[in-house]
């Protein structure tokens, strides 16, 4: 569950000279006074945005929980995580493509981001036909035409939701993507008590697709007639060749294809082996998991993005401050999660504390392995080198894939936790010593003055 691209071999960091279109990009404009990183501003404007999406949406089940009888949660959070797993799957992964080109675009990013809002609607609609086809929907979804075309649209405007961060951040308005989500969020929340008991029964699914629907034609006006005509490329910028960016988005895309599938894929194996209501029970503890990935992932990005926009300068500053907020995003997390598990899921009910905290705790656990494997993916996508770690990031969902489906009937909803723990440990355990080599590779060399003198020889063999 991490979200995060892949890491390739061994070659030196690129970057581009700042984009004159976002002055925000610099750390200390030409008269001297500092002014604060645009990696601290992206990474803490995506982190707020997760996280207050994150508390809203936990009212949103909060209340589900105290109006909706266990059975018809569980058959909601099956029908959102079918809906995730497969915006997840559509989207590929383009938020990293995006954060790593976007930002030297220039005059070609309205195109970039156009097609890749195609290709992304496109691939929803196949996967979403494919798995009809394949009866994969059956448990969550009907057969009426109206049913089917709805939950279809439903994924399209998933996916480029997700997609939209990406593109905020690498256009330099990460402010923007907090009042997107938490603008999504409260309008679902504030439909819930409206339909409640309405739509046949489908109320829930209406609160939680109309807002995002909405938001999304919304933020993507601003961004098609606003941001993105506004963008400038000079002379300088390196523009990456086609086989570039092929290359990237190709391994980029199987990364997410594993990533997305290990997040959204366990709610619906729950669902599926065990029933509606244990499915209930673990939605939230997975949810929140998800989320805590999430927020580490923004971090990562942040780096992305302002690493893309530098001249290298100063890498091993940002580097140590990508460091710094993982361990503590992740430290804090994990503390928070493992200690209150029980009181923060009691708030749903005595049921959901007792069935729920075991998982909740560890998925909390996982969340430092999950942010080495993070960083370590953070070299990957500025080397644009990242098939190695398709290999490593398949080997860690398939333990725990495996383990989910091998566990489920022995250890019930702890199984699916219980194999993340283990998958991101073992994971990160086989990253450490090349991420180690490229943070040490980083180190400002003497003669020079810039970070990275070091780097080409600290990559050998990594």
């Amino acid at each position: 569950m991490t979200a995060g691209p892949a890491v390739g071999s061994a070659t030196p960091l690129r970057h581009a000279p700042t984009d004159p279109a976002g002055p925000a990009s610099t750390d200390t404009p030409p008269g001297g006074t500092a002014q604060p990183s645009l990696l601290l501003r992206t990474a803490f404007a995506l982190m707020s945005s997760t996280v207050a999406s994150a508390a809203l949406g936990f009212v949103f089940w909060l209340v589900a929980a105290r109006w909706f009888p266990p059975e018809r949660v569980g058959w909601a959070a099956a029908a959102i995580s079918s809906m995730a797993l497969l915006a997840g799957l559509a989207q590929l992964n383009l938020t990293s493509l995006f954060a790593r080109f976007l930002p030297t675009a220039g005059t070609r990013s309205r195109r970039l981001i156009l097609a890749g809002y195609a290709a992304s609607a496109a691939m929803a609609v196949l996967l979403t036909a494919g798995f009809l086809g394949l009866g994969l929907l059956s448990g969550v979804l009907g057969s009426q035409p109206v049913e089917v075309l709805a939950f279809v649209a439903a994924v399209v405007a998933s996916a480029i939701f997700f997609i939209q961060d990406g593109v905020l951040a690498a256009l330099r308005r990460p402010g923007l993507v907090p009042v997107k989500n938490v603008l999504a969020s409260a309008g679902k929340l504030a439909l819930l008590p409206l339909l409640a008991g309405t739509a046949a029964g489908y109320g829930l699914l209406l609160a939680w697709t109309v807002p995002m629907l909405v938001t999304m034609l919304a933020v993507n006006w601003w961004i098609l007639t606003r941001l993105a005509p506004a963008q400038r490329r000079t002379a300088s910028t390196p523009r990456p060749t086609s086989r570039e960016v092929f290359n990237f988005a190709s391994a980029e895309y199987v990364n997410g294809t594993i990533n997305n599938t290990l997040a959204f894929l366990p709610p619906v194996l729950v669902v599926s082996l065990l029933g509606p209501v244990p499915s209930a029970y673990f939605h939230l503890p997975w949810v929140i998991g998800v989320a805590g990935t999430t927020v580490l992932w923004n971090v990562v990005t942040s780096f992305v993005v302002q690493a893309s926009s530098d001249d290298g300068g100063r890498m091993r500053a940002h580097i140590d401050r990508a460091v710094l907020l993982v361990a503590l995003v992740a430290g804090l997390a994990m503390l928070t999660l493992v200690a209150a598990a029980t009181p923060l899921l009691g708030l749903l009910g005595s049921d959901y504390a007792a069935h729920g905290a075991d998982a909740l705790r560890l998925v909390g656990l996982s969340l430092p392995f999950t942010g080495v494997v993070l960083l370590y993916a953070a070299f990957a996508m500025m080397e644009k080198r990242m098939w190695r770690m398709v290999l490593v990031q398949a080997f860690g969902a398939v333990i725990c894939l495996g383990g989910t489906v091998l566990g489920l009937p022995r250890f019930g909803i702890a199984a699916p936790a219980l194999a993340l723990l283990v998958g991101q440990a073992v994971t990160a355990a086989v990253l450490v010593p090349g991420l180690v080599r490229r943070y040490r590779a980083t180190a400002v060399d003497p003669a020079s003055g810039t970070a990275g003198g070091r780097l080409e020889a600290g990559m050998t063999g990594a």
